[in-house]
């Protein structure tokens, strides 16, 4: 018979039925055309005389292999972070509901009481990613060429800390933007702001004063980073004069909190639970930049609020709402700076300007690098707001939408 008989092991731990299964399944339309079609190739041919001495095996027993080497990959993908990563990708994308965000009102919180909390916050989103670089930009005709490559590269430090795909980094465009952005905000004059003048609403604050408040210039701020690395490397280079200023207690906050929305891939995080994100590999060889960069990795998290990956059930209103509790704690400083994402920041907007606004942040993303100042207030009542006049850009600012063109 060419059909090997199941190993006794097998019989004896109860899996005697796995034998009728391989055959009553291999029986099954299309999967019987299938392992028929796949039985007369020459690379299965040759497979089945090596290892049974005969060109050809039954349906099932080829459908029997066919599993087994499935299952040794997948044993082999969970032997690996990042191919547990990838499994844990896949169940993310089709079962997670990431999306569901706060519902917008027009209630007016108590402004001048004196138990209405506000606080200065400065959005920059991160420069180009990897991701981006191959799925978004470009021409679609050559996105096939792009993808190909990226995937080389991701099998290539498949056994790395790094990846294209996942936790996707800035690409070369998203380097040279987080540069432009740096020099924009050394190009503002240094402002000298005494305390209460640093603790004014950004309403009533210049550019140039928030900037050197941004800048550890003057004021009190802290800087708080998604756990995905093209947002925190975004971030060493833009502020890098403010972090090679001031002291290492000058902490990134890494927080879960604001990782992006969305159920791809490149919204999940390599760094594990409370541990340091690690530099991406090309950032670190970076000319000039690299050792610093690998300096502010190694000496400037704080990673107490890093709960790694946003959870499967997790809603984006409540990454919003935990951001929101520990921000209005922050009793010690004038302005919080976040390191994050375009659907993380448009939807905040959406959520917390009042539903009448037709603000261009609710309905359009921030450019890549830009850097947007506003201020939020929350009363007693737990009614939360951003002014719609507050909102000031600094660098960059929205996209514009783009425009169909119309046949004459």
């Amino acid at each position: 018979s060419l059909r090997p008989s199941l190993p006794p092991s097998l019989t004896m731990y109860g899996f005697s039925w796995v034998g009728p299964a391989l055959i009553w399944l291999a029986a099954q339309p299309p999967i019987d055309g299938l392992l028929l079609s796949l039985a007369t190739t020459q690379y299965i041919k040759a497979l089945c005389m090596t290892v049974v001495g005969k060109e050809e095996v039954p349906p099932d027993v080829l459908l029997g292999w066919i599993i087994s080497i499935m299952l040794l990959y997948f044993l082999a993908l969970l032997s690996n972070r990042k191919g547990r990563l990838g499994i844990w990708g896949f169940i993310y994308f089709f079962a997670s509901s990431d999306k569901k965000c706060r519902k917008p009102d027009d209630s007016t919180p108590a402004f001048t009481a004196p138990s209405c909390k506000r606080m200065k916050v400065v959005f920059i989103r991160h420069g180009e990613s990897e991701w981006n670089a191959v799925f978004n930009e470009g021409s679609k005709l050559t996105m096939p060429i792009r993808f190909f490559s990226a995937l080389f590269a991701e099998l290539l430090m498949f056994f790395e800390q790094d990846s294209v795909f996942f936790d996707s980094p800035l690409s070369k465009v998203g380097i040279n933007q987080s540069w432009e952005l740096m020099r924009a905000l050394a190009a503002h004059p240094t402002k000298t702001l005494d305390k209460a003048s640093a603790a004014k609403p950004v309403k009533e604050l210049e550019v140039a004063e928030l900037v050197s408040i941004i800048r550890g210039d003057s004021g009190r701020s802290i800087v708080a980073a998604s756990i995905l690395r093209r947002a925190i490397s975004t971030g060493f280079i833009a502020l890098a004069p403010r972090f090679l200023k001031l002291s290492t207690k000058d902490k990134v906050q890494v927080m879960t909190s604001l990782q992006e929305i969305s159920r791809n891939v490149d919204t999940l995080a390599l760094a594990p639970p409370r541990e340091s994100p690690q530099i991406p590999v090309a950032e670190g060889r970076q000319k000039y930049m690299g050792d610093i960069m690998s300096h502010f990795y190694r000496t400037r998290f704080d990673t107490r609020l890093n709960n790694g990956n946003k959870a499967l059930g997790q809603k984006a209103i409540k990454r919003h709402e935990e951001f929101i509790k520990w921000m209005l704690q922050q009793n010690e400083t004038d302005m919080v700076v976040v390191l994050g994402h375009s659907l993380w920041f448009r939807e905040f907007f959406k959520s917390y300007l009042p539903k009448a606004s037709n603000h261009v942040a609710k309905k359009e993303k921030m450019v890549n690098c830009g850097c947007v100042a506003f201020d939020f207030y929350r009363d007693s009542k737990n009614v939360h707001r951003i002014p719609p006049d507050s909102i000031k850009v600094i660098h960059g600012g929205f996209a514009e939408k783009k425009k169909k063109d119309k046949k004459a």
